[in-house]
């Protein structure tokens, strides 16, 4: 277990020395402030050079390196014994657990885990067991050694300019020829719980993901790549999902406009069309909140609810894009945390994982 500490400014030190003096198993990789806070992509990329340089003579095609981050935590006893597994199949290169929202009380943090629960663990089941084009995400993501060693010959393993270096790592990984397997099980992380922090970190996914799209999308290497057409066809259409919330902005205006005498709008769909094209996702919705186990009673506050936080995408996506249209430099901007635990409890934790 390697931790790596890119000069925070909180007790991470501390509890990173105090964790790898207490157990052998347990590395820890402090950054120095001129080369620290570049981007998780540089973090990754420095840490994995770094096993490398200890570890020459491992066997990269079974060396399994797992990445969570700070808020992460392995929360399934059986989580890595099911990682192992999944790679004795030597054409799966990656992996991807389900993530869970930790900090449930607080409702916004509530309305992130049924984001996750349900808007990202029905799609990568689907695309597990259609397409194949599993995404990865920044939490409870196993790739193997060799994959990355392949990357790194055609530069970094992690784009550091990537916002989204997650994304894009999965893409890469994906026009390899490689499997990325998305697995039934889940990790926790931390919610953010102000709405100021939650559009900060949405317009950092947006914006990152308008980068993806317009590197491997608009290129065209997706569609020149030798993997599957079905896999190139998902892979385009998850990258374009940005444009969902710009025609839904463009719906809301025209609408005004027609409610102000500006224009007029005519539609010859039915009103039960229109309901059921409108409230679709509300059964996968549910779906996803029956197999994370929420109650009943969280189920029938919680999708409400959810309907208008979805909405939050408009300002972060148009913004994203404002970002990408003025040619912005990407910066990497840190996510608010909220729980601070002791030095015991994270030393604990740690030493469940590590065994």
């Amino acid at each position: 277990m390697l931790i790596i500490d890119d000069n925070s400014d909180d007790g991470t030190t501390v509890i990173a020395k105090k964790l790898s003096a207490a157990r052998e198993t347990v590395s820890f990789l402090q950054r120095t402030p001129d080369r620290s806070r570049q981007a998780k992509g540089d973090v990754l990329n420095h840490g994995f050079s770094y096993l490398c340089a200890r570890f020459q003579n491992r066997d990269r095609k079974n060396w399994l390196i797992g990445v969570f981050d700070a808020d992460g935590r392995a929360v399934e006893d059986d989580l890595f014994a099911e990682v192992r597994r999944a790679f004795v199949d030597p054409a799966v290169a990656a992996t991807q657990c389900g993530v869970r929202i930790r900090n449930g009380h607080n409702l916004l943090a509530a309305l992130q885990d049924v984001e996750f629960a349900t808007f990202s663990y029905i799609p990568q089941t689907v695309r597990d067991r259609i397409s194949g084009a599993v995404a990865l995400g920044g939490n409870g993501q196993f790739i193997r050694a060799s994959v990355l060693d392949r990357l790194n010959e055609e530069g970094d393993c992690w784009d550091t300019r990537a916002l989204t270096e997650d994304l894009d790592i999965a893409i890469r990984i994906h026009l390899c020829g490689g499997r990325i397997k998305f697995m039934d099980r889940w990790v926790e992380q931390e919610g953010v719980e102000s709405f100021g922090a939650l559009i900060k970190q949405r317009v950092r996914w947006a914006w990152g993901t308008l980068q993806v799209f317009i590197e491997l999308c608009l290129s065209g290497r997706i569609m020149k790549a030798r993997i599957p057409l079905g896999k190139k066809l998902e892979l385009q259409y998850y990258l374009s999902v940005w444009i969902l919330p710009v025609l839904v902005l463009f719906c809301f205006v025209a609408s005004l406009l027609d409610l102000a005498g500006v224009l007029h709008i005519s539609n010859s769909f039915s009103l039960l069309l229109l309901l059921i094209t409108t409230f679709c996702f509300v059964p996968m919705m549910a779906l996803g909140l029956i197999r994370a186990r929420f109650s009943l009673f969280k189920i029938m506050y919680l999708l409400p609810l959810m309907i208008i936080y979805s909405y939050h995408w408009i300002p972060a996506v148009m913004m994203g894009l404002a970002c990408v249209l003025t040619r912005r430099e990407p910066q990497w901007a840190k996510t608010q945390r909220y729980t601070i635990e002791s030095v015991e409890e994270v030393i604990h934790t740690a030493k469940e994982v590590v065994g």
